[in-house]
């Protein structure tokens, strides 16, 4: 697909120095939904050029809703990297374009990604863990119940994440890491583990919650689990009582505070 334009944003992309640029061209060529772009994206990623080969992939990974017609090939492709390459870039862009499509991962696919979970590259286990986030099959959430363990934090979140939010599964391996996580130093982590329990009315929630409460150190996840869980009311005399104590403070970010009024607010309305 070579009209004038098209040529421009992908040589832009290219060319990008940051980030930000280049997923801007990215997002332009993803406009283009035509056979054309689809071809012209295959042809990148059969390319030697390993930028030509990514830029191809994120086009590819995102173009339109309806991507069944080359999603299959897409993977092909993709999953042929998995095997031959070991260039980091390259399997963490790919990790990214089976993560936007993860609903056509078959088990033949997630046993290929299972040996990314030992990978050295931090960016690399960070990627499998967002290509199996809302996989419910069994293989998947074993490596998610691994990574919740990763010894990087951010893995160690979108994992849990993954675990308590993403998926329905609910068995005692899940409980019991969402449980570990939830005692985390890691607001973030401790909170989307909270989280996660609460989704599964996990009989532990309680002390945790009232816990969290008298520690006043959370954040604005944590409303969103005290609006969802079961009798979420009863807290209300603890969450008034954090709201007056800081209401005036000039040191309080004022959109934690707002949501915090709007949690008193909502549940309020449920007695």
């Amino acid at each position: 697909m070579n009209t004038p334009e098209t040529i421009k944003l992908f040589e832009k992309a290219y060319k990008a120095k940051t980030d930000n640029n280049y997923w801007n061209q990215i997002s332009q060529l993803r406009k283009f939904t035509t056979q054309e772009m689809i071809s012209e994206c295959f042809l990148l990623i059969d390319s030697e050029d390993l930028k030509s080969k990514q830029i191809g992939i994120d086009i590819l990974s995102q173009l339109g809703r309806k991507r069944k017609s080359f999603i299959h090939k897409m993977f092909d492709k993709i999953f042929y990297f998995f095997e031959t390459s070991n260039n980091e870039n390259l399997i963490f862009t790919s990790l990214f374009a089976v993560g936007h499509n993860n609903e056509y991962l078959k088990i033949k696919h997630l046993k290929i990604l299972e040996k990314f979970k030992d990978s050295k590259s931090t960016d690399v286990r960070y990627a499998l863990t967002f290509s199996l986030l809302g996989v419910e099959k069994k293989i998947a959430i074993d490596m998610l119940i691994e990574l919740a363990q990763d010894k990087s934090s951010k893995i160690r979140d979108w994992a849990t994440f993954g675990l308590g939010t993403q998926i329905e599964t609910d068995n005692e391996e899940i409980r019991n890491i969402l449980y570990k996580n939830s005692l985390s130093n890691n607001n973030q982590i401790r909170q989307e583990a909270i989280k996660g329990l609460a989704n599964r009315d996990d009989k532990r929630v309680e002390k945790l919650i009232i816990s969290e409460l008298h520690n006043e150190n959370f954040c604005t996840l944590f409303f969103d689990t005290l609006l969802n869980i079961k009798n979420g009311e009863q807290y209300l005399p603890l969450i008034i009582n954090i709201y007056d104590k800081y209401k005036h403070d000039q040191n309080i970010n004022t959109e934690w505070l707002s949501d915090l009024k709007n949690c008193i607010k909502v549940l309020q309305e449920y007695n």
